[in-house]
């Protein structure tokens, strides 16, 4: 039971950390919901005292990798060994995820409309540029530049944000 309510204080953590590596909002909610399942069962695993959050999004990085093997499309799934990579064995939540995502929200609402939809179809929805191109009737490479270019202005909108914090 203590476990559980560790979660449920850490939850936020777990998500900022799963959308990390998984960009859709829902599916990283429904691996948040799998981790909680799986740390319920494990409890005894955990030892009291150390650092949960850490436990937590280990065991949240796994449920990823499930998550990528069994249910992501194939266009948009990393390979094993790059996520891999990228989390390693003592990979814990960045410090900084919460100001970072209170950060790109304010910037997103500054996105023109059209950036924000283009956006919204690629990391939302998962789209792929052919696929967006087609709905807002432009070519693959127009949307390439337009997505480019709308990334490019939110991290530097993210990174002015964070500094004059």
């Amino acid at each position: 039971m203590q476990v559980q309510r560790l979660f449920v204080q850490h939850q936020q953590v777990v998500l900022y950390y799963v959308l990390t590596i998984v960009p859709d909002l829902a599916d990283a909610q429904d691996i948040v919901q799998e981790t909680f399942l799986t740390i319920t069962r494990k409890a005894e695993t955990y030892t009291l005292g150390t650092n949960f959050p850490a436990w937590a999004c280990t065991t949240a990085r796994y449920q990823a990798l499930q998550f990528q093997r069994t249910r992501a499309r194939a266009a948009a799934r990393l390979d094993d060994d790059v996520l891999e990579m990228l989390y390693s064995e003592d990979a814990s939540p960045p410090d900084n995820l919460e100001p970072r995502t209170e950060a790109l929200k304010n910037c997103l609402d500054r996105l023109t409309p059209k950036a924000l939809e283009l956006i919204r179809l690629r990391y939302h929805l998962g789209q792929l540029p052919e696929d967006i191109a087609t709905t807002v009737g432009w070519t693959p490479n127009s949307v390439r530049v337009a997505l480019t270019r709308a990334r490019q202005i939110l991290r530097v909108c993210v990174e002015r944000t964070l500094h004059t914090a």
